[in-house]
């Protein structure tokens, strides 16, 4: 048992005396970080998005570990916690209006083409192609679509036929 707790105890002091980056140096984490995710939500090729993630869980990872409490320039020494100044901010000239009893109303409507036995019929009916996921490329996009219009306009007509044919319920 006291090993168990000695060993907490070292980790934990282990944990607690970690080195913590300058202020400039977690900056420049973060605008490298800034520049990965605006990369990775710009677009980016299949051979890039595997070293585009793993810069981002590296990047996430030193920043959640090295920069809780970054260092001031002034003294390398004492790890100092960055203040923030709290602004005032302009009256809003609309909180006026907003004043009075609130009342939040919100619905959730779902437009789909087909409901009911008709849709579930669709989704077994229709999947999509594999190279059709993920698609940035417009041509290719334009593929996809036609393709898609293509299936429900076959799937109408054999549905039309499915019911020409059997008797009403």
């Amino acid at each position: 048992m006291k090993p168990l707790v000695f060993m907490l105890l070292c980790c934990s002091f282990a944990l607690y005396g970690q080195n913590q980056w300058s202020e400039t140096d977690c900056t420049k984490a973060m605008k490298k970080l800034q520049q990965v995710e605006q990369k990775i939500s710009s677009g980016y090729s299949l051979k890039e998005a595997e070293q585009l993630s793993a810069d981002q869980r590296l990047l996430e990872k030193q920043l959640d570990q090295f920069c809780q409490k970054p260092v001031i320039a002034s003294d390398p020494k004492k790890p100092k916690i960055k203040k923030t100044v709290k602004t005032k901010t302009a009256p809003d000239p609309l909180a006026d209006i907003a004043k009075g009893p609130k009342l939040y109303v919100s619905s959730i409507s779902v437009k789909a083409p087909y409901q009911g036995k008709k849709l579930q019929a669709w989704l077994e009916y229709y999947s999509e192609p594999k190279q059709c996921f993920g698609v940035r490329d417009s041509r290719q996009m334009v593929w996809c679509v036609e393709q898609r219009q293509q299936a429900k306009a076959n799937f109408e007509r054999q549905w039309q036929q499915k019911f020409a044919l059997s008797p009403p319920e």
